[in-house]
């Protein structure tokens, strides 16, 4: 049975990758400071299978005791998004370049290291990008994942996984820089949406599809390592005005406003070729309308009055 280390296991993507990892068979300790008080790795306590470290990836000492019999690494935990990295940039400094140090320089070279890069890679580029597309990270959320998915790379025995943009339920629910989670959140508060830059475009991956290309990767780890690849699929590339049609068609009752004047913090703008990736064999299955469905009972079954917000950290 072989051991799992996966840090951020409590977050968007890994509370969902941690019961897929035990479901499949593996023994999984999970590193996660529990910066948001999340609860949900409270239920795996009962499995033989299932470890938890309250710890910092910042923290070498932390880092070297828990990754030392690990036979596979698995590096989620980041400041992630624009909104969460502009409002702390030394956290976030820290965080993803020198916690991802941390991890990369105190495994061995005999353990194998996943890597949760991203699209922000890219930045805005006019072509189609493809993994050998120069990189233009404008904000400091991909700056900081750039640099780290570098020094990874670098040191060989890894695989880096650059995703699309994430969207759909899960366990520690995200709205910050979610473009598709924040945008049925809004719509169901405010009955309306206010778009900028419409024809923006990007492509978009359900989180639970993410979790099976973690799974895919390690299936397939002898012929992925030392390769990037994109994560996420052609068919779901879309501009912001067709995002939110496809959510006025599920929300009747909201309106759409185009705003002439103004721009989103996340300057991405972009399509991006999952062709390498697919020729591994792996290809997404969640379309975008089952995804802003679930969103939408989502919302529609959350503990709050329409005066009120939500913690959307």
């Amino acid at each position: 049975m072989k051991k799992i280390l996966l840090t951020g296991g409590t977050g968007y993507v890994g509370s969902l990758l941690t019961t897929k990892l035990l479901d499949e068979g593996y023994k999984v300790k999970v590193l996660d400071n529990l910066m948001y008080n999340q609860t949900n790795h409270l239920p795996h306590l009962i499995n033989k299978n299932f470890e938890f470290v309250w710890g910092d990836i910042r923290d070498k000492s932390t880092v070297k005791k828990v990754i030392k019999d690990a036979d596979i690494i698995l590096h989620l935990a980041a400041i992630v998004g624009v909104p969460a990295c502009n409002r702390d940039p030394k956290l976030a400094e820290q965080t993803n370049i020198i916690g991802a140090r941390n991890i990369n320089l105190l495994r061995n070279k005999k353990q194998p290291l996943i890597y949760a890069s991203t699209g922000s890679n890219y930045g805005k580029l006019d072509e189609i990008c493809t993994e050998k597309s120069p990189l233009n990270p404008v904000s400091l959320y991909g700056k900081t994942k750039s640099q780290a998915e570098k020094e990874i790379m670098e040191k060989g025995n890894s695989v880096a996984l650059r995703f699309a943009t994430g969207f759909g339920v899960s366990p520690r629910f995200r709205f910050d820089s979610l473009l598709i989670n924040d945008f049925v959140y809004q719509a169901h508060k405010n009955k309306y949406l206010v778009l900028y830059e419409r024809k923006a475009k990007r492509t978009f991956i359900h989180v639970k599809d993410m979790v099976d290309s973690y799974i895919f990767t390690l299936d397939n780890l002898d012929k992925m390592l030392n390769e990037i690849y994109n994560v996420g699929s052609e068919k779901m590339n879309f501009t912001k005005e067709e995002i939110a049609v496809k959510i006025k068609e599920k929300m009747k009752n909201i309106n759409l406003f185009f705003g002439e004047i103004g721009e989103d913090e996340d300057k991405r703008d972009y399509e991006v070729s999952y062709e390498k990736i697919r020729k591994v064999g792996f290809e997404t299955k969640i379309s975008l309308e089952d995804g802003i469905e679930e969103l939408v009972k989502a919302f529609q079954n959350l503990p709050f009055k329409e005066s009120q917000t939500i913690n959307t950290m």
